[in-house]
């Protein structure tokens, strides 16, 4: 018996070794992802309360946050404003990943490499840094936007009040457009280079190139860019939390859905409805994902 052990390990050494890096990482997984999402779930059918007795003493009340999530007005109200901030936020930083994509690819440019290189800046740099440089940018009184106005003889804004959904959302298009670029510039370097040759020996204008080639085979890839990007947006936080704080913004303006969750949990100490919020995000995540798999023909 102990003659085949050895012999089967000497016959899958190779195997095995490559089995044992995947450990590190499957720890890791499981520890910092799989029992927290479990533990997650349990948590959105319970009673449970950050602070007093429910902590520890919790009971199991099943479906009755997720009852409460969608009887409360708020939670609506926060799926809203989540909607607008994700097709805002789509738009812009699909447009503006469309034409960087353009541009890097372009053979008329030159200074693409750099180009490149300064267009990942924001999607490299963490998001809490984002949100502390906008935040002096925005400043109402001081801020660098609100000078160069000054300086136009133009009335300065509300960055940070009247306009905060705005900024954010243009915050959030300035920081993630670089995800479009890169799939987009992916998707355009593929192209036959034949197509193009043969559309200049007839003389085609670029609108027409781009409409009727650059468009149609690209179409698969600009729809997993639109998924990836809203996927994305759905449950963001950093920015609308960095912006608003523990506590919601007047009339709601911000609550994207995911700051609610954090709000719920962490502010009203309703830990179990909190939960609910997140598995809610989660599910509407995992239903764009298989879209997005199916769509792939995964």
């Amino acid at each position: 018996m102990i003659s085949r052990v050895k012999g089967w390990i000497k016959a899958n050494i190779v195997n095995l070794t490559l089995a044992l890096f995947m450990v590190p990482a499957l720890i890791v997984l499981v520890v910092f992802q799989l029992i927290p999402t479990v533990w997650t779930i349990w948590i959105s059918f319970t009673d449970m309360a950050l602070v007093g007795k429910k902590f520890l003493h919790y009971s199991f009340i099943g479906l009755k946050n997720y009852e409460k999530a969608f009887s409360d007005n708020y939670f609506w109200l926060s799926m809203r404003v989540t909607l607008y901030y994700c097709l805002a936020s789509l738009v812009l930083r699909f447009l503006l990943g469309l034409v960087a994509a353009l541009y890097i690819t372009s053979k008329t440019f030159k200074g693409k490499r750099i180009m490149t290189a300064i267009f990942l800046l924001p999607y490299i740099i963490p998001g809490a840094i984002h949100s502390y440089v906008w935040l002096s940018m925005l400043e109402t009184d001081y801020g660098t936007l609100n000078r160069v106005l000054r300086a136009l003889n133009l009335p300065p804004q509300s960055w940070m009040y009247e306009r905060l959904t705005e900024s954010i959302i243009a915050i959030n298009s300035w920081a993630g457009y670089a995800l479009a670029m890169l799939v987009l510039a992916s998707a355009l370097t593929s192209i036959p280079k034949e197509y193009y040759e043969v559309s200049d020996i007839y003389g085609a204008s670029r609108w027409f190139k781009f409409r009727k080639i650059t468009l149609p085979l690209i179409k698969y890839p600009l729809i997993l860019t639109l998924i990836l990007i809203f996927k994305e947006d759905i449950d963001d936080f950093t920015y609308a939390y960095m912006f608003t704080g523990d506590t919601p913004y007047p009339d709601y303006k911000t609550e994207i859905i995911a700051l609610y969750a954090y709000h719920k949990a962490f502010s009203d100490f309703e830990l179990g409805f909190g939960c609910a919020i997140g598995f809610i995000i989660a599910a509407i995540v995992f239903v764009i994902t298989l879209i997005q798999l199916k769509m792939g023909g995964i």
